[in-house]
């Protein structure tokens, strides 16, 4: 009988050896332990042996690929009756706190540093007569705790660290696999999956960028899945610290410490109004962004890094200055057939295995990465520095990457929300001096009140539900370099604009958009291109004084005015 025993156990934990090696080390480590319940009696003594010989050769061969946690629940789920609760945990802590001899010894195993105790662990667990190696290591880390925060309040701050995968991984195959498990969760616009695939492999690897750009997840109310995203987004970043209601202070001392991927949820309720936060969410796009504090009895100054990745959920749009270093990923709610796997964090084995190998792929390209300098197309600006990681990333990955980011990059940005509201005005300044050719100038009056009568746009409700005025108009167009000056159309004047004074603002702001409308006829041309060049009939006359601007103010020369040239 004892050699077949020992056969048969020596059998399972071959096959556990075996199996590891081509990615089915669990379903052997499962089919080994319903073996042990099924056929090892628990009153002779051999149960907990064979329990424990297979444990510690699913430990030897399966414990790096699938980590403890995944191995323990395997084993609890076969042997529930071997589980510890909570509760448990707390009643054996304090009955060994009693035993004097035991006390001392977990003291000191709380003390070794980390490879002394993974050295003494077996021994020390069997010394005790703790059947399972895991729960020595949380007694161990419960004491760990207890000696480090002594007199403290709150549980001391631990992000998880991902263990990076035992082999290469192939970038292509693993940014489809994030995006499979992404679509498994949540309804996603086109070209949002594979924004935050290539996002979330950035977090790994921001350090060999200049630029971290922030990834803003968006929607028009409340239920579109932002929460359940950055659940998700959670389990496969590097060091993710998930908050929604941190200080300013707390935030950067993080960051200084542990330079996690902030995942920010419910950012509506508290960003806007707060000045200071949005400041080191802003100086964390960039490498090199800091903020400075005293510190100490004596006010020390000193320097804090708000160098991170950043994730921000929240209904609306970001602040402007935010949303500027962000990319955007836009929300809607689901339809009642659409169906979504519900997210349960107790189950997210496979998000943690695409983690852990986006640690090893950061690994093994770092240094290729760090010398990138990816083509940004027709991107530019901030545009092209928000994308830029992304698009190195991409071009390592290869295959359909390279085009598919590039592609992305540019549907994002040409559907992005007008990048200000400042940038709307312009807008509409032109499409409201395009409809008023016949003239080259317009007073700040009338053009306050045409911005007012634009359908859907907030001018007519500017300031507590009161229209645009002049004296608002100017101070929107001032830092454009636009100021209201006299002008004079015949005999009247009035403080207004020239046309040209836009030219410079509508090329630097509006690059993309045309001034004049067209249609076409059946020859290809366009028959209602119109210029504001005056009648060859019409005199010219000089004016009658000079005006304060240096512009001229009579009627326009032979020549169309600048903001309708060709930019």
């Amino acid at each position: 009988m004892s050699d077949s025993f020992d056969h048969e156990v020596a059998g399972w934990q071959g096959k556990i050896a075996a199996a590891a090696k081509t990615g089915n080390g669990l379903d052997s480590l499962k089919a080994a332990f319903n073996w042990v319940r099924l056929n090892v009696p628990p009153d002779n003594g051999r149960r907990e042996l064979a329990k424990q010989e297979i444990s510690e050769a699913a430990e030897r061969h399966l414990s790096q690929t699938h980590g403890p946690d995944v191995l323990d629940a395997i084993y609890l789920s076969t042997f529930p009756e071997d589980a510890t609760s909570n509760s448990d945990l707390d009643a054996e802590i304090t009955k060994r706190d009693k035993d004097a001899e035991d006390t001392l010894e977990i003291e000191r195993l709380a003390k070794l540093p980390l490879i002394q105790y993974e050295r003494e662990r077996k021994p020390a667990a069997e010394k005790l007569c703790i059947k399972r190696i895991t729960l020595l290591d949380r007694l161990v880390q419960a004491a760990r705790r207890k000696n480090n925060d002594t007199g403290r309040q709150g549980r001391p701050l631990e992000l998880p660290e991902v263990e990076p995968w035992h082999g290469p991984i192939n970038a292509h195959e693993l940014l489809d696999q994030i995006i499979f498990c992404l679509r498994q969760y949540i309804i996603l616009p086109n070209g949002s999956a594979e924004t935050i695939a290539l996002w979330v492999l950035h977090t790994h690897v921001f350090d060999c960028f200049t630029i971290s750009p922030r990834l803003a997840i968006t929607s028009p109310e409340k239920g579109c899945g932002k929460t359940t995203l950055l659940d998700v987004i959670n389990e496969l970043v590097a060091r993710p610290l998930s908050t929604s209601n941190a200080t300013t202070s707390a935030v950067f001392r993080i960051i200084e410490m542990k330079q996690p991927t902030l995942l920010i949820d419910e950012a509506d309720t508290f960003l806007k109004e707060n000045d200071e936060l949005r400041g080191i969410l802003n100086t964390g796009h960039r490498r090199g962004g800091q903020v400075t504090r005293t510190v100490g009895d004596d006010f020390e100054p000193r320097q804090f890094t708000t160098w991170a990745p950043a994730a921000i959920a929240m209904i609306g749009r970001l602040p402007d200055t935010l949303d500027d270093r962000a990319i955007t990923v836009r929300l809607k709610r689901r339809k009642p057939t659409e169906r979504v796997r519900v997210f349960r964090g107790d189950r997210v084995d496979e998000l943690r295995v695409l983690a852990r190998k986006a640690a090893r792929w950061a690994l093994d390209n770092r240094k290729a990465l760090t010398s990138a300098d990816p083509e940004a197309g027709k991107l530019i600006n901030r545009a092209a520095d928000n994308w830029r990681p992304l698009f190195a990333i991409a071009d390592i990955a290869g295959g359909k990457w390279p085009r598919l980011a590039r592609s992305t990059a540019k549907s994002a940005e040409a559907s992005k929300e007008d990048q200000s509201i400042k940038t709307i005005l312009l807008s509409d300044i032109r499409d409201v001096i395009t409809e008023r050719r016949q003239s080259d100038r317009i007073s700040s009056n009338e053009l306050a009140a045409a911005l007012g009568a634009i359908e859907g746009c907030p001018w007519a409700e500017w300031r507590n539900g009161k229209p645009m005025t002049a004296n608002g108009l100017a101070r929107m167009l001032g830092p454009f370099g636009i100021l209201p000056g006299t002008k004079r159309a015949g005999s009247d004047t009035f403080k207004g604009y020239l046309y040209s004074d836009f030219t410079d603002a509508f090329a630097s702001y509006l690059p993309d958009q045309t001034v004049t409308t067209s249609q076409s006829n059946n020859d290809g041309h366009c028959d209602d291109l119109q210029t504001v060049t005056p009648d060859p009939d019409v005199t010219l006359s000089e004016p009658s004084q000079p005006n304060n601007d240096g512009h001229c103010d009579g009627v326009t020369d032979g020549s169309p005015p600048l903001w309708e040239q060709e930019l």
